[in-house]
């Protein structure tokens, strides 16, 4: 074979190699993350609670954000809060959180209170796409209003701590990180059990 023939083979290769690699990341039609049956799962290695890297990112809410943290802390998960509270533009604040823990990787990204409008639709997208592209999914947490696009994020999780049989919000963490099975829709509780 000619040491072009093998040059172009290895460069294809090396380029077909790559492409597999990313598309793996990115699911085509659903969120990162979006496991709803088995049939549907990624292939993926599941992680222990306690070596999960699970970013929080906060609320104008305070308290609330501090029951979700101390629910996520007692089902032994060690989340990173970034805090949004006293910010000049806490949606603002917290996009940018999204585009820094997609870059260290964490393995899931929680965003509290949410809330997509007119005039930050554009930079909301933007952030979730850096997360989805990097292959890291996306939960929001009693979003006020979620973007248009359902393919930026795995779950709305809303916390109804007097519902008996919602999820544990530890657990409901852990499937969407590990992208086991879950619910788009889930009430969870941040009662300890």
């Amino acid at each position: 074979m000619p040491l072009f023939a093998r040059r172009a083979f290895y460069g294809m290769t090396a380029i077909a190699l790559l492409c597999a690699s990313l598309s793996g990341c990115v699911p085509s039609n659903a969120a990162v993350g979006d496991t709803q049956s088995p049939g549907t799962a990624v292939a993926h290695s599941m992680e222990d609670r306690d070596s999960l890297s699970i970013a929080m990112i906060g609320s104008d809410d305070v308290t609330a954000d501090s029951m979700a943290m101390d629910a996520m802390k007692a089902g032994k998960l060690k989340p990173v809060y970034i805090t949004v509270s006293g910010t000049v533009d806490a949606q603002s604040t917290a996009q940018q959180g999204v585009r820094d823990m997609a870059q260290r990787k964490a393995d899931l990204i929680v965003i509290a209170g949410i809330d997509v409008d007119k005039t930050n639709a554009e930079n909301w997208n933007d952030a979730l796409e850096t997360a989805r592209k990097a292959g890291v999914p996306v939960a929001l947490l009693d979003p006020i209003a979620v973007p248009e696009d359902n393919r930026l994020y795995a779950a709305t999780m809303t916390i109804n701590d007097r519902m008996t049989d919602a999820t544990p919000l530890d657990d409901a963490v852990v499937a969407v990180a590990n992208n086991d099975p879950h619910d788009r829709e889930m009430l969870v509780t941040t009662i300890d059990h």
